[in-house]
């Protein structure tokens, strides 16, 4: 038994020693901009779009209403059939669309890299190419204050992403995901020129590496993370712009999103595990980025080794406690569950804080989001399981609503 006590202390302080070995690495990159810019650049818009119909209309719009005019032809929508009904709505606001022919390619990055390869063939090139999903609405400056990064430099650069559907306490939830993935860990990254982990939509990317590839090489089940770990290997500079708003739908019920997140955690796996080898050859040959090639190896590692060392802490001390009856296992199993749920509530308030600045929920929301989100962050161990164990995840379609997005910036 106090073999595996000893085990158990020891995961969480490797896990520990992970984040304070981060905090003390004094290690800063450099970045390598890009150069030879245009002040009016030429600019692609590029949507994946199966059976969109629903929730595509509104984006649409919203980059028709940009403050930074874009050319409606040089928005390309991507549909699998000539007879979904998204194309007729592409058609009525003038803009294009792109039929794709191999089906049988089923991710989100092979029906980018058909498109690219379908402009390549045609020669026609673009000084940037931003990336949004059919259910995002964009803030009329989006496109404004993104240029600013790319006239300052950076070859890739996200966007702030915010909650569209904020009437119900489950797509908060989901949505707070990302809030901490832009909002604490990219805004961390950027205090050290750090490299930043995309988040699947609303980002840019400079037209030199679309014509340098000829298509989108990232095809995995999460091409975000994928390409995030390609530009953190080769030194590829990024950029988190937290005032080009944009809005994402979130899934509303538990099915939906252990789908979704299940994919984003095999995904994240697969791509984790095929690039930490590069990561850490690459980091013997004194490049531009130590820290971010050194963040990227850990990845969720240390997250790892404290959640397997408390989880089996937790029930080392439940088999060597004594229980004079049943009724005093289930006391203690409460308390456990009691300390783990209150400490995730306390994280959720901050979380929620933190967010209120943007986003004006209403009380009955905000309530029930306080006590969901715990319970959605423990579920992660739900989707996890099902990531390891089901071996056909795919590009499954995430059905959309037709609600109108709730603006709050």
């Amino acid at each position: 038994m106090i073999f595996f006590y000893s085990v158990a202390l020891l995961s969480i302080i490797v896990g520990l020693c992970y984040y304070v070995y981060l905090m003390f690495t004094p290690k800063k990159n450099q970045l390598q901009k890009e150069e030879n810019l245009k002040e009016n650049p030429k600019i692609a818009i590029l949507i994946p779009a199966r059976n969109e119909s629903l929730v595509i209309e509104e984006l649409l719009k919203s980059i028709e209403s940009q403050s930074y005019k874009i050319n409606s032809q040089d928005v390309y929508v991507i549909v699998e059939s000539e007879n979904d009904p998204t194309v007729e709505i592409v058609q009525n606001h003038k803009m294009s669309y792109f039929v794709r022919k191999k089906l049988h390619l089923k991710t989100k990055g092979y029906a980018l890299a058909e498109m690219l390869e379908d402009l390549e063939s045609k020669k026609n090139y673009y000084d940037i190419y931003f990336i949004f999903d059919a259910d995002n609405v964009l803030d009329k400056d989006f496109i404004k204050y993104m240029l600013e990064d790319y006239q300052q430099g950076y070859a890739i650069s996200t966007g702030y992403r915010t909650f569209k559907n904020t009437n119900h306490y489950f797509p908060i939830c989901a949505g707070l995901t990302f809030f901490m993935i832009n909002e604490i860990r990219n805004r961390s990254a950027l205090k050290k020129n750090g490299n930043l982990i995309l988040s699947g939509t609303g980002y840019y990317i400079h037209g030199k590496y679309i014509k340098e590839w000829g298509t989108f090489p990232f095809h995995s089940l999460t091409e975000d993370y994928e390409s995030s770990l390609y530009y953190a290997l080769h030194g590829i500079s990024t950029h988190y712009q937290s005032k080009a708003v944009f809005y994402d739908e979130q899934p509303e019920n538990y099915k939906k999103s252990i789908t979704q997140r299940s994919r984003w955690i095999k995904g994240y796996l697969q791509n984790w595990l095929e690039y930490r080898p590069k990561l850490k050859q690459k980091s013997k040959e004194k490049p531009i980025n130590p820290r971010s090639l050194i963040e990227m190896q850990i990845g969720i590692t240390p997250a790892l080794y404290i959640v397997f060392g408390l989880v089996l802490l937790i029930i080392l001390v439940l088999l060597s406690t004594s229980f004079s009856s049943s009724w005093q296992l289930a006391i203690y199993l409460l308390c456990f569950v009691g300390i783990i749920y209150l400490s995730l509530v306390l994280l959720t308030a901050i979380l929620l804080y933190m967010v209120s600045k943007q986003l004006k929920l209403t009380p009955k929301v905000y309530f029930e989001s306080l006590l969901y989100h715990p319970i959605f962050i423990i579920s992660y161990l739900h989707a996890f399981v099902i990531a390891i164990c089901k071996k056909n995840l795919g590009w499954d379609t995430i059905t959309h609503t037709a609600k109108k997005t709730s603006k709050q910036v």
